[in-house]
């Protein structure tokens, strides 16, 4: 784990999120937790090598931020946005949130698997604790903020944690690795971004990616509008949807993040599919 400030602590080197631990002087707060499970079973035997587990934030629904909730429960509520419970735990394609965790786990976490809690004994462990618009939390000598930061998806939040002078905003940015955005409102997503900025802090953790500071919004906001303008220039070429998804690519331009480089062709597709739709059907 990266030892960020004297009290946080991220991992970015591994499959999935970028889990992360808040220590206060009552306990830790962890903000996501890791999809291979050999590394979330050392985050919390670290953390509670130093006290007890106050609570677990989800910052998101997508299984690469949620796997982990099973391990927390009966230790710490979990915290999200209310809007969360709805995608809670689902995945794209044919298979279940159970089985795509089990696949990731064989094909690259193999230790994990045997740790691993049968279908039957598996807790989804949805989040206890909900809001709608923002949430502050006082862990210690510690303040958590929660805003509601919609854009990547409807239940996206961000965690500020002003003592730190840090903030976890989850996939609302990918840092030097692509963007996802099939869940994506863009005009949401935008706003969030530009929110974000005005946080007074030095740290920003993303989703996926090398922590960043403030100044990387707007990379991500300039990313995001090259993607809108590349498609907008393929409509005014007369491109139909599968032309443009025939035609362009930014493949190129950054790495699919750790462990997930089957998903490039499905990135760049769905993105297209997102800005073409963001464009045309307004």
């Amino acid at each position: 784990m990266e030892k960020l400030t004297s009290n946080v602590y991220t991992e970015t080197k591994i499959r999935g999120c970028n889990p992360s631990i808040v220590f206060t002087k009552e306990g830790s707060v962890f903000i996501d937790n890791a999809q291979w499970l050999t590394s979330l079973l050392e985050m919390i035997e670290f953390a509670e090598q130093k006290g007890s587990i106050k609570y677990m934030i989800n910052t998101e629904p997508h299984i690469d931020h949620i796997f982990g909730n099973h391990w927390f429960a009966g230790k710490c509520p979990v915290i999200g946005h209310e809007a969360m419970i709805k995608d809670f735990f689902l995945v794209p394609g044919e298979m279940d949130g159970y089985d795509y965790s089990v696949d990731v786990l064989t094909r690259q976490d193999p230790k994990g698997l045997a740790l691993m809690p049968s279908r039957e004994n598996y807790i989804i462990n949805k989040p206890q604790i909900t809001f709608t618009k923002d949430l502050s939390l006082k862990v210690g000598d510690h303040t958590f903020k929660l805003y509601h930061t919609p854009g990547h998806s409807d239940s996206q939040i961000a965690v500020h944690v002003p003592e730190e002078r840090t903030v976890f905003v989850g996939d609302t940015v990918f840092s030097d690795c692509q963007i996802w955005l099939h869940s994506a409102n863009i005009d949401e997503l935008i706003n969030s971004l530009k929110f974000i900025y005005t946080l007074d802090v030095d740290h920003i953790i993303p989703g996926h990616g090398p922590v960043v500071k403030k100044s990387y919004i707007m990379n991500q906001l300039s990313f995001i509008y090259e993607w809108i303008t590349t498609v907008a220039d393929g409509i005014e070429k007369g491109w139909t949807q599968e032309e443009c998804i025939a035609r362009i690519s930014f493949a190129d331009r950054f790495p699919v993040d750790i462990g997930q480089d089957e998903m490039m062709e499905y990135i760049q597709r769905t993105n297209i599919i997102k800005c073409y739709n963001y464009l045309t059907q307004g």
